[in-house]
């Protein structure tokens, strides 16, 4: 049972700058303290005391409650998240950047979502985990949009605190994610940076001209010339071409290949690329004379790839930017090999395994582009609707069998049969048995009527749309209908 108490001090005052006891009639003086006390036993059986308040009702209140937790600590009843919600966001958040160092993502992304999440905290003033929640967080995003931020900037905000959220319900620190409801942006009505694939005739004109032009940013002409080539061949992303070593190339291979290792992967994994046999051969004389284990690109920062691709552009008098808004830059050429795999009649599936993409809507959705001069052909397989009805012009295109024009007499003939007598042209020996059940049954009827009365006899010319049923305890299911149960 806690006990409630106020504690006693010896009485202090000061002296020649001391502070000294109070002594009064030879005895020391003890006052009461101004709060009251708690003092309890813990879950072991310890003893603690602890400052209540200066109310004894609120202290008597806090006792109780201390008395509670024990109990429920001792009961295995306790409140795991207690100590986690005491704890300041940002803490939480360092945590979370070195879990994703440990799990291997790149420097850069986990600084980059500790960034944005740090933002959103900061921006929503928020100190604790029980501070946060999904109506602060959309506060801060709506203030981004006003500021001008695109959809797609605001949704990768959106998408770094939810990982944070989700992180802290997986690691133990919080029992659920208020954040889980957030949904980002449709990119789609308010794209910035839309890209385009270049045409045949301007990679043609991007390559000679580069090949041509003076050294930019530490890389000849030549050097970038089949840069390009091997990026727009292969799909690789400027960090995965700038980490390839005459290693990484195996061009006598049966196809000739280029592999990425993991650690230069985006998804983490090492991946063999087929290289075209052209490509391949114009490699060889280029890789000849370099160290095995020395960069074959040696090219700039990431922005001055981009500066350095843009001057190629115009010294080949290539827009950057067409008049649809979208834009030409280093990653276009991999949005290029994509679209001319398409274009080319790639298997969608192989074209994803060659894009290394993990969903094909992430290869035919974002990476694929068509013009309507690509897909107007595919119109010609349209039926031609001028003339007049029974010409030949009415009937559409391969929907009979081999390739032939269906005709109407082809969908009558699914919705009558006629009666045969002899033995059914069908392949499937199930179906035989069952067409042949059927002619037993017409032969029979043929005698003596459907009704019984032979003078309702079948001929070899009737056509039966549905044969009635008889009358009696004949059983009612349709499917049961041409079975003679009943002679």
């Amino acid at each position: 049972m806690a006990r409630i108490f106020k504690a006693t001090y010896a009485a202090t005052e000061k002296r020649d700058g001391k502070r000294v006891p109070v002594i009064r009639n030879g005895a020391r003086v003890y006052r009461e303290s101004r709060k009251w006390y708690v003092e309890y036993r813990d879950a072991d059986g310890v003893a603690h005391r602890k400052c209540g308040y200066t109310d004894k009702g609120a202290t008597a209140q806090l006792a109780a409650q201390l008395e509670r937790d024990a109990a429920r600590l001792a009961g295995g009843l306790t409140d795991r998240f207690a100590v986690h919600r005491k704890r300041l966001l940002s803490e939480h958040v360092d945590d979370w950047h070195a879990s994703l160092a440990a799990k291997g993502t790149t420097p850069k992304h986990a600084n980059l979502l500790k960034s944005r999440t740090k933002k959103i905290i900061d921006g929503c003033s928020l100190d604790r985990w029980q501070d946060l929640s999904a109506s602060a967080v959309q506060g801060y995003v709506k203030m981004l949009r006003d500021e001008g931020r695109s959809a797609q900037t605001c949704s990768f905000y959106i998408t770094a605190v939810k990982q944070f959220g989700r992180w802290m319900m997986q690691d133990g620190r919080a029992p659920e994610n208020p954040l889980q409801h957030l949904q980002g942006f449709n990119v789609r009505t308010d794209r910035r940076h839309d890209r385009r694939a270049l045409t045949a005739n301007e990679l043609r004109r991007l390559l000679t001209v580069a090949a041509g032009e003076p050294l930019r940013f530490g890389m000849a002409g030549t050097d970038r010339a089949t840069l390009y080539e091997v990026a727009v061949s292969t799909g690789l992303r400027a960090r995965e071409l700038r980490n390839l070593t005459p290693d990484s190339f195996d061009l006598d291979g049966d196809p000739p290949t280029v592999t990425v290792e993991a650690a230069y992967s985006k998804h983490r994994r090492r991946d063999v690329q087929p290289l075209p046999i052209p490509l391949a051969g114009r490699l060889v004389g280029y890789l000849a004379d370099r160290p095995p284990t020395a960069p074959v690109f040696v090219m700039p920062k990431p922005d001055y790839v981009a500066k350095m691709i843009r001057a190629d552009l115009r010294a080949a008098v290539i827009a950057y930017r067409d008049a649809a808004g979208r834009v030409v830059d280093f990653h276009a050429l991999r949005h290029t090999f994509i679209s001319n795999l398409a274009a080319g009649g790639v298997h969608p599936k192989d074209a994803q395994t060659l894009a290394r993409h993990s969903t094909i809507t992430l290869t035919m959705d974002r990476y694929t582009h068509r013009g309507i001069g690509d897909v107007a052909a595919a119109l010609d397989a349209l039926p031609d609707l001028t003339g007049k009805p029974g010409d030949g012009r009415d009937s559409q295109r391969k929907t009979g069998t081999h390739d032939a024009a269906a005709s109407a007499s082809d969908l009558s003939s699914c919705l009558a049969f006629p009666v045969t007598f002899g033995a059914s042209p069908v392949s499937s020996s199930g179906t035989q048995n069952r067409a042949a059940a059927k002619n037993r049954c017409f032969r029979k009827r043929q005698k003596t009527g459907i009704s019984g009365n032979p003078r309702h006899a079948l001929t070899s010319s009737d056509t039966i749309l549905s044969p009635p049923r008889r009358a009696g305890f004949e059983p009612a299911t349709v499917g049961l209908e041409i079975r003679c149960s009943i002679p």
